[in-house]
């Protein structure tokens, strides 16, 4: 088992965290987005923070605080599927504490093969929905027939 990298707070209270893809971050308390329980899979930890991937790119990066080798790619499921629609999230608003539903951020992760991205899926039936006002999120569960937890994004 590797030892976990060290977090270093600084003075103004932000953290500096070496990551495994993008090195030496500096992430502040308001960048900061609680998933509470956390993600499936991952619910011991519960803080992350999205980084751009590209400026114009479609893809962001779901960087753990808590882990700073763990980072998931995510993208708006719009790209994937235009008319995505997880369900009612009048429940999820409540939740999240979300006055109305443009507070609300959607993101599928992707699954990237090593050295096949011809064969990245999108997870549509696990959708983190995000409260951009505080900072709070959810991962859902949709169980739909017509979305799969590995949607393909190329077409073939």
């Amino acid at each position: 088992m590797t030892a976990m990298p060290q977090l270093n707070q600084t003075d103004s209270g932000a953290i500096i965290m070496e990551t495994r893809n993008f090195g030496p971050i500096t992430v502040r308390d308001d960048q900061i987005i609680s998933f509470n329980p956390g993600l499936l899979g991952f619910s011991q930890y519960h803080r992350y923070v999205l980084i751009e991937h590209l400026q114009e790119s479609p893809f962001i990066w779901l960087q753990c605080v808590d882990n700073p080798n763990l980072a998931f790619v995510v993208i708006d499921p719009a790209y994937v599927v235009p008319q995505y629609q997880p369900g009612n999230l009048s429940e999820v608003m409540k939740e999240l504490a979300a006055d109305s539903p443009q507070d609300l951020k959607t993101l599928v992760i992707l699954t990237i093969p090593p050295g096949q991205p011809e064969e990245m899926t999108a997870n549509l039936m696990g959708p983190l929905v995000i409260n951009l006002r505080n900072r709070r999120g959810k991962q859902l569960v949709v169980e739909s027939p017509e979305y799969s937890h590995k949607h393909l994004i190329l077409a073939k």
